[in-house]
């Protein structure tokens, strides 16, 4: 741990109660906003995972893990809102305990001010407060990348399974966990491009020996290989040779220890991408086991892992104006909180590593994001809390300098800068999460937060619990030539598909209601049923013959597609 004038067991305690804060806020009404159509299209189909036992992977709804995990909550807990978020919501609000990994990095300062940003970001608290992957991965991610810093610090062997496992998990929730090998890949190369142009090379040196070393044993044993009359002796001897020469170096110490993490990576993804049933499967067979790795990462990368048709300067834009409404401060002290290590403290590889990495974020997700929606802001916000937490220490190292020169003034300006950066994610977590989650004017609200309320949402249930289940969908934007079903149909985003109801499949599900459509109002008229839907367009061909109906109005997206509720008098208490 760098120096520093808190205790370690100041620092744990003030971790762990910034991890209960996090816990708290993420858990507190989670169940608050009505489902997203992204959280209603993959809750239906873990609905139909839990009754049919019948899962397949499909890259087009992401990675396996939230369906496997879920599958159990639903069983222990039944399914519900909060409970389809209560994994994520777990994960997201226990991220701030990983800030320990990096003690030996990062001042005890740092280390709760990185703690702090993790907890109380409101772009972190937000999708932690969502059935969405990216929390997820990049919390993952982090914990991988905390337990290879601990591995190499330490020199104790057991972090690097662990994290093995850690990055494991990343891959099972979302394709991008590659982008994260990119970024890191990218920002070691630029720090130590920086220290071999300081001339104080450092590890980078001791890298460079490493791979000259593997390269040489390599060497040696090809030569065996290559020419084995050059020198005296027969071909075996040349390989016996070579073989020893491996073992004898770099590559001999870590192949084999590389080859058992590669092996546990693979034990980890297969069990969760592996299709049930056959699961055992792909355990006893190759094929099987083939599938589950090879096979699932080969359909993940063929379906994202290229760019999208958007325009990038627009997709940036939108990023850079979502960082400055919601997390200007972040954004602020991680520059300077850069500027200031890099330039007084003497530059600190890690801090350096996780700027790069965090810039990397910002300018590569407009790439390859299908659609503009600012969850991909969550891999920003994460290794930005670094630098940003640096910013942090500086202020507060100041302010207690200030303090003990009998500076009140400055002093008092430290606290007050820090209360305002506190106070500030605190107001926009509320207002983001609590106060307007799914309001078109909300800075993180995705053009798929329908404006739906648990009072309409009652009331259908209460509709349906009857006799009479059937929810009858009315006009060509509803009417749909394929029914809900536990497989993926293609073409989801193609006029008359059920998904162009989201969110309601995901809780007609849970309600037991049956789902029909029609294009005639005659048979609107006709059946009577409890629960008639159509777009507002067509009020004026319903209204009419639904005489002993209540209509009720919302907006299926964030600021579109205005959609008629008409329930029957007979199945409800009228508001």
């Amino acid at each position: 741990m760098l120096p520093s004038r808190l205790g370690r067991r100041r620092v744990v305690a003030g971790l762990l109660a910034l991890t209960a804060a996090a816990l708290l806020v993420r858990f507190w009404a989670l169940g608050l906003r009505v489902f997203h159509w992204d959280e209603g299209r993959v809750g239906y189909w873990i609905l139909r995972y839990v009754e049919t036992g019948h899962y397949d992977y499909e890259p087009i709804i992401h990675g396996p893990f939230l369906y496997h995990v879920n599958k159990y909550v639903f069983g222990l807990f039944g399914a519900s809102d909060a409970t389809a978020r209560a994994v994520v919501a777990l994960v997201g609000g226990l991220l701030p305990l990983a800030a320990w990994l990096f003690r030996d990095h990062l001042t005890d300062t740092e280390v709760l001010g990185f703690a702090g940003f993790l907890a109380i970001n409101p772009v972190l608290v937000y999708y932690s407060r969502f059935m969405r992957n990216d929390v997820l991965v990049a919390a993952f991610s982090l914990l991988a990348l905390g337990l290879v810093v601990r591995a190499l610090a330490t020199g104790r062997r057991w972090y690097w399974p662990a994290a093995t496992v850690a990055l494991a998990l990343a891959f099972t929730t979302k394709a991008n966990a590659l982008l994260y090998l990119v970024c890191w890949a990218g920002a070691l190369l630029l720090v130590a491009d920086h220290r071999v142009l300081g001339g104080d090379e450092g590890w980078v040196a001791d890298v460079r020996a490493w791979l000259w070393n593997a390269a040489d044993a390599t060497v040696a044993w090809l030569d065996g290989l290559r020419d084995p009359d050059r020198r005296d002796g027969s071909l075996p001897d040349h390989l016996v040779a070579g073989f020893d020469a491996l073992a004898d170096g770099a590559l001999g110490k870590y192949l084999p220890r590389a080859v058992g993490l590669g092996l546990l990576f693979s034990l980890v993804t297969a069990f969760f991408f592996a299709p049930r049933p056959g699961l055992l499967h792909a355990f006893t067979s190759i094929d099987g086991f083939e599938a589950a790795t090879l096979g699932a990462f080969e359909e993940m990368f063929s379906v994202w892992g290229g760019g999208h048709e958007h325009s990038y300067v627009e997709y940036l834009e939108l990023a850079v104006r979502a960082h400055a409404a919601v997390a200007l401060p972040l954004s602020a002290l991680a520059i300077a909180g850069f500027v200031y290590d890099r330039y007084w403290l003497g530059r600190r590889d890690f801090v350096e590593f996780c700027a790069y990495w965090g810039l990397f974020s910002v300018v590569g997700y407009p790439i390859v994001t299908d659609i503009a929606a600012h969850w991909s802001l969550v891999h920003a916000m994460v290794p930005l809390a670094v630098p940003a937490a640096v910013g942090v220490g500086w202020i507060a190292e100041r302010g207690v300098a200030f303090w003990r020169r009998d500076d009140r003034v400055g002093a008092t300006v430290a606290v007050v800068v820090l209360l305002a950066v506190a106070g500030y994610a605190g107001a926009t977590a509320y207002q983001t999460s609590y106060e307007n989650p799914a309001s078109a004017d909300n800075p993180l609200v995705q053009y798929g937060q329908p404006g739906l309320d648990h009072a309409l949402l009652a009331d259908l249930d209460a509709a349906v619990s009857g006799s009479e289940n059937t929810v009858l969908f009315y006009g060509e934007h509803f009417y749909t030539t394929t029914d809900p079903s536990p497989y993926l149909v293609d073409g989801t985003r193609e006029p008359q598909h059920w998904t162009y109801r989201l969110p309601l499949p995901w809780y007609l599900e849970r309600f037991g209601a049956d789902s029909e459509s029609t294009l005639s109002a005659n048979a609107v008229a006709s059946q009577q049923p409890p629960v008639v839907v159509a777009l507002a367009d067509e009020y004026d061909d319903l209204n009419p013959v639904l005489e002993n109906y209540t209509a009720y109005t919302y907006r299926m997206t964030s600021t579109d597609t205005p959609t008629v509720f008409w329930i029957r008098n007979d199945t409800h208490e009228p508001a």
